[in-house]
């Protein structure tokens, strides 16, 4: 946790500041906190403006699930904002367990889409996930070309540990 910690004020030697993190482990071991941690230290490092407000920071955190959904009720232009372009930082929580979905027929993978995009733009912006997959079952579920660029795109870090719940 303290590697998290230095990683958050740009102070680790052993997680690069310019990738996100991969949180992956057992179910119940905390994954899910820490990501909202991440987020909430983002929004509240920025400062306030001199009204008092939080300046902009933190990023969205949608679950897989959430964002193959809004595939299926508008298509293309329903995942669009997940892509990167925009240059927002983005958690991911319970990759893995989304189902396949279809819009109008035309099946689509949209967490290995929202991935290649994020890849694409990972300059300007960060991904934050959480799984319960083993880095070595990325490959089977989302291809080579998805497993290949994880290391790339992220600071893998297993979460262990028994179920808090």
């Amino acid at each position: 946790m303290n590697e998290l910690f230095l990683y958050l004020i740009k102070g680790s030697e052993k997680l690069d500041g310019n990738k996100g993190l991969l949180l992956y482990g057992p179910v119940g071991t905390g994954k899910s906190t820490i990501l909202k941690i991440v987020q909430l230290y983002d929004r509240y490092s920025n400062g306030k403006d001199e009204t008092g407000y939080y300046l902009s920071g933190g990023f969205p955190i949608e679950s897989a699930t959430f964002i193959s959904n809004q595939y299926t009720r508008k298509g293309v232009d329903g995942i669009s904002k997940y892509d990167g372009l925009n240059g927002i930082a983005l958690g991911i929580d319970e990759v893995g367990k989304e189902p396949r979905v279809k819009y109008f027929g035309s099946e689509m993978d949209i967490i290995q889409y929202i991935l290649q995009s994020r890849y694409d733009n990972r300059r300007i912006c960060k991904t934050f996930m959480t799984t319960n997959m083993q880095p070595e079952e990325f490959e089977p579920k989302y291809g080579e070309y998805i497993a290949d660029r994880i290391n790339e795109m992220f600071n893998v870090i297993e979460i262990k540990g028994k179920s808090r719940r």
